[in-house]
């Protein structure tokens, strides 16, 4: 459900965000009615939008025209005077100004852009509006870059988007989007709502089934059952308290049989033991040989101590 739901509101954002282009004019560059023949071999192949088009974008307002011939003249001075043989005018009869860009990289398909130059409007209220059909004229002054003359007038109405129908319009997609948004998630928190309700019913009695079922007051169901669980709790409790003290008793026991210790040391034979083990004293190496006889001449003796123990001989 709720990939279904993104997938609707998803549906619904991309209708908003492509509402306006839905009243936007068709510009196939491939056929229009204004194509006119005037001098042989210099003639207006198509424009777009074409004459007649009707949803014209009000931002950006241009027309491109190709033309049978290059247009992209060498000189800078025809290249001006083609500038002044177009006109744009909406139907009230207010010029509006107007700029020439040529193509390097199309010249030879004749490509030439017109747009409305807003920078070049000195006067706040000539603008672009919307629901206005507007007048595009190319003068029989125009020049291609070969030298040919255009020879004859060509005129080009085109009427722009209705913004405020378009604004409408989107609007109400707009608010049709977040109702949808806010009719799945209300839903969603529902089905939620009802899942948690069943899930915490199955954990319980139902005091309400069993107050139909039984005939008894919904207190008294209520009461018997939280009486059930608080003795249910209780007996939990006790079980794993039990759990507890056996658990802390075998670790008691485990702990003193591995902690055992003897009154003191005993020989090998009171374990039963029969290994003897002879023990040798040996005299070590470069050890003096003890005497009894005494020396005239002990070591370390001054003069005084020689005669005394002389004296005690005698």
């Amino acid at each position: 459900m709720k990939r279904i739901s993104a997938l609707l509101c998803a549906m619904i954002l991309t209708i908003c965000m492509t509402a306006p282009a839905c009243f936007a004019a068709k510009t196939d560059a491939a056929a229009t009615d204004a194509a006119q023949v005037t001098e042989p071999g210099f003639e207006l192949v198509s424009s777009s939008p074409a004459d007649g088009a009707t949803g014209v974008a009000v931002d950006n307002f241009s027309v491109k025209m190709y033309f049978s011939k290059e247009m992209l003249p060498k000189s800078e001075a025809v290249r001006k005077a083609n500038e002044k043989q177009f006109t744009l005018v909406d139907e009230e009869g207010t010029k509006i100004p107007v700029k020439v860009y040529y193509s390097t990289k199309e010249r030879k398909r004749g490509l030439m852009m017109v747009a409305a130059d807003y920078t070049n409007n000195n006067e706040k209220d000539v603008q672009i509006k919307g629901a206005m059909t507007y007048t595009l004229t190319i003068g029989d002054g125009l020049q291609a870059a070969d030298g040919t003359n255009y020879n004859t007038t060509t005129k080009l109405s085109l009427k722009t988007l209705n913004q405020q129908r378009s604004m409408i319009v989107y609007m109400i997609l707009m608010f049709a989007m977040m109702g949808g948004m806010v009719f799945f998630t209300m839903r969603s928190t529902k089905k939620a709502a009802e899942k948690d309700k069943e899930e915490h019913a199955t954990k319980g009695v139902n005091p309400y089934k069993e107050a139909k079922k039984t005939g008894k007051s919904i207190d008294e169901i209520v009461a018997k059952n939280e009486k059930q669980r608080a003795k249910k709790e209780l007996a939990e409790q006790k079980r794993k308290e039990a759990e507890a003290e056996l658990e802390a008793k075998i670790l008691e026991e485990m702990r003193r049989e591995k902690n055992k210790r003897v009154a003191g040391p005993k020989p090998i034979k009171d374990g039963g033991g029969t290994y003897k083990v002879e023990v040798k004293h040996t005299k070590p190496k470069n050890e003096p040989k003890k005497t009894n006889k005494g020396t005239t001449n002990p070591k370390n003796q001054s003069g005084k101590k020689k005669n005394a123990g002389k004296k005690k001989k005698k």
